[in-house]
């Protein structure tokens, strides 16, 4: 470790940064995984799979043994200093593009599921019309900003997959694209009218051609291909965040300040391979850890521990005076019961108080393991009642109303009055999906919960879906690349 110090020098970290005492991280708290994240990478180091790597690390003077690279805080710091503050994700619609900067979060669908959920508790595998399905109501719902592979689509051959999966975004979708691996490159690039080598031509990194994920896997490791991947993605300038998602008690320590720790580790060290591969390359941080059940194992994301987790990341990310990816919208419940509807409405306030920037996630189920239809919309709607929830009040003279209250009087109503016409549409949100009938309409009307009404609204947004407008040209050339490139035809 390069010096002792416990305070981490003013000129390193984000000036305007003061913690938050509602925050799980206090700034004593923050200089100590600050510490400890430093004393791991010296000590223990981080180990890489991959040769041309390991290369680049010892080329820049890291000390290194066998598969091992070793930091020092002057280089983390350093390396830190390149990545930009802010910038803009592209859209091939421009209208969809996404300014990252402190502050102003964004929403979109969540990614990898496998099982598909219908109302009523029926499930299966989720199959290409389903992720086509969730790409029309992406693009057709204004509160989600970005496009997701929700849903794995188990109908197509796994060495296709993918393939068909970035083709369908393509095409139907003009929102933000996101590239599952350096393979998608090409194909995304065509989409956005350009090239991969003008990519990586570029020198202004302030606009990147969509957006992906760097993986760390957990404990402290990159292998081989997930560095191949990052190096690319560097190199074209493709804003990317960290996939580090330790699970307290299985990949991680069961303590969340340990898990933080290591969490941390797992996002400094491959923002620090990125500023060596292209200083000024847009990569954020990933607040996206878990903890297990300890008596299944399995991991669980939508505990209050994953929470405090996500937040912590969010705090150590602004103490470095980066950009965030977080989740939106997560639960461990199968279904979307009560269960669901709590931990996502948690997680969605929390995203929205000091959170993450940058916040995937909704449709998700299951701790990622299952998607549905309903829970897109009804994502969207906690989404909608959370911004409502943490808009100020306005107290201008209209809004304070004196005038009026004085007209009216006391014992009067104001049902009539010309100012409650006036302003009831700005003051009050519109619920799409939350519903207030007796009890003898909500009977007349076959007893629907709100996942079922949310689920009818989903089919209504698929049905009046309108595709956006492609160049022909273009779309020919989308699908002989997809042609060409699929494995078997």
């Amino acid at each position: 470790m390069n010096g002792s110090s416990s305070v981490m020098p003013d000129a390193r970290i984000d000036p305007a940064f003061q913690p938050d005492r509602m925050l799980p991280l206090s700034a004593e708290g923050l200089s100590a995984i600050h510490q400890a994240t430093l004393e791991v990478l010296s000590r223990t180091g981080f180990r890489f799979s991959s040769d041309q790597t390991l290369g680049l690390f010892r080329k820049h003077g890291f000390r290194s043994e066998g598969e091992l690279v070793f930091f020092t805080e002057r280089q983390v710091l350093d390396a830190l200093e390149t990545v930009p503050k802010g910038f803009t994700i592209l859209a091939r619609n421009p209208k969809h593009n996404i300014l990252m900067k402190p502050g102003v979060t964004s929403f979109g669908l969540g990614r990898g599921a496998v099982n598909w959920l219908e109302p009523y508790g029926k499930f299966r595998r989720g199959g290409k019309e389903d992720l086509l399905a969730a790409t029309k109501l992406c693009q057709s719902m204004d509160v989600l900003e970005f496009w997701g592979p929700l849903i794995y689509p188990s109908d197509v051959e796994a060495a296709n997959a993918y393939l068909w999966s970035c083709q369908t975004m393509a095409k139907f979708t003009d929102k933000p694209y996101m590239y599952t691996s350096r393979d998608d490159i090409d194909l995304v690039a065509l989409a956005y009218g350009t090239s991969r080598g003008q990519m990586a031509a570029r020198s202004d990194f302030e606009r990147s051609y969509g957006h992906t994920t760097g993986i760390a896997t957990s404990p402290l490791s990159l292998t081989a291909d997930d560095c191949t991947n990052l190096i690319e993605y560097a190199r074209c300038g493709i804003a990317f965040h960290i996939a580090s998602q330790p699970i307290a008690g299985t990949t991680g320590p069961v303590t969340l300040a340990g898990l933080v720790v290591q969490q941390n580790c797992e996002n400094l060290v491959p923002i620090v391979l990125s500023q060596l591969v292209r200083p000024g390359c847009p990569v954020f941080y990933g607040a996206i850890g878990g903890r297990a059940d300890m008596q299944s194992l399995r991991p669980r994301f939508g505990t209050a521990e994953a929470r405090v987790i996500e937040r912590a990341g969010s705090q150590m990310a602004r103490f470095y005076g980066l950009l965030c990816r977080g989740n939106a919208g997560l639960t461990d419940s199968p279904a979307c019961d009560f269960q669901a509807g709590a931990q996502s409405m948690l997680h969605t306030l929390l995203d929205l108080q000091n959170g993450p920037e940058f916040l995937p996630g909704c449709g998700l189920l299951g701790s990622y393991l299952g998607a549905s239809l309903a829970k897109i919309v009804l994502d969207a709607e906690l989404i909608t009642q959370a911004r409502r929830f943490l808009t100020p009040i306005s107290t201008d003279p209209a809004s304070l109303a004196v005038e009026v209250i004085e007209e009216i009087g006391p014992g009067g109503n104001f049902i009539a009055h010309p100012h409650t016409a006036e302003h009831y549409r700005s003051e009050f949100l519109v619920d799409s999906i939350f519903q207030s009938p007796s009890y003898d309409q909500w009977a007349a009307h076959g007893k629907k919960e709100a996942v079922n009404l949310a689920h009818e609204r989903a089919l209504q947004l698929v049905d009046s879906y309108q595709r956006p407008e492609m160049d022909p040209g273009l779309e020919k050339e989308i699908d002989a690349y997809v042609e060409n490139h699929w494995v078997g035809a």
